[in-house]
């Protein structure tokens, strides 16, 4: 199993959730470490109100960023090489998240832990349908509308959370530190946040840059669906 916060960086981000009154009101900047096979990203989250930002940094990083709008129930797909964006209404990416809601366990073990100065709540994993497991350790009053609807996006996509995941992201939960075994107990990742810093984010961090091109939509529908009609035709078969 990809714990929540490593499936979003892995590109498992999916519909979205309206905001809601329980979701703290954090503005700031996180960075976060992501160690996987051998290979430490860093990341860089920034969380304002209802609005979130999400990119990877260093040489290695994808050369782009995810924009998400809880209000607007729009998501935005930066491509920073080629200054190009996509807009892709959050009721789209639903159709691409199977319901898997209830094939995790989350258990809480009472142990505590800390990550940049914050002090945090560890719970225990189990995905029943690999029988991977993991540790997340839960900050609170650092997540925010945003944020809740992007990871409750994992739970299947619904505006009723299941139990689990309510108790994660209540009261601006944010996983701070965690780790993702496989079945045999193998450890495949592990991130941390090492920076936390409340500031204030200026509006355009929240919106495609006016210098960037839109992409159509329908026009890459298309163009996919013709890679995959090509890919089985007779001759590459």
């Amino acid at each position: 199993m990809r714990t929540v916060i490593l499936g979003l960086a892995g590109g498992l981000l999916l519909t979205a959730v309206s905001a809601v009154a329980s979701a703290s009101d954090f503005e700031g900047l996180m960075v976060l470490n992501e160690t996987s096979d051998g290979i430490t990203m860093q990341q860089q989250w920034f969380l304002k109100g209802d609005k979130l930002r999400f990119e990877e940094m260093g040489p290695d990083a994808d050369k782009g960023a995810m924009i998400f709008d809880a209000k607007k129930k729009v998501m935005y797909s930066l491509q920073h090489d080629e200054k190009i964006y996509m807009e892709i209404p959050t009721g789209e990416t639903s159709k691409a998240a199977p319901d898997r809601s209830e094939d995790v366990v989350v258990a809480k073990t009472g142990a505590r832990d800390q990550a940049a100065g914050y002090s945090c709540e560890i719970y225990h994993t189990k995905d029943k349908s690999d029988g991977s497991t993991g540790e997340l350790c839960i900050a609170r009053g650092i997540g925010n509308a945003a944020m809740l609807g992007m990871m409750s996006a994992q739970a299947g996509g619904g505006s009723l959370l299941p139990g689990w995941m309510r108790e994660l992201f209540k009261d601006g939960g944010f996983p701070i530190k965690g780790v993702d075994r496989d079945a045999k107990g193998n450890e495949e990742a592990r991130w941390e946040v090492v920076t936390i810093e409340k500031k204030s984010l200026d509006d355009r961090l929240f919106l495609p840059p006016a210098d960037y091109k839109k992409q159509d939509m329908a026009v890459i529908r298309q163009q996919s669906g013709d890679a995959m009609q090509e890919g089985r035709s007779p001759a590459n078969r």
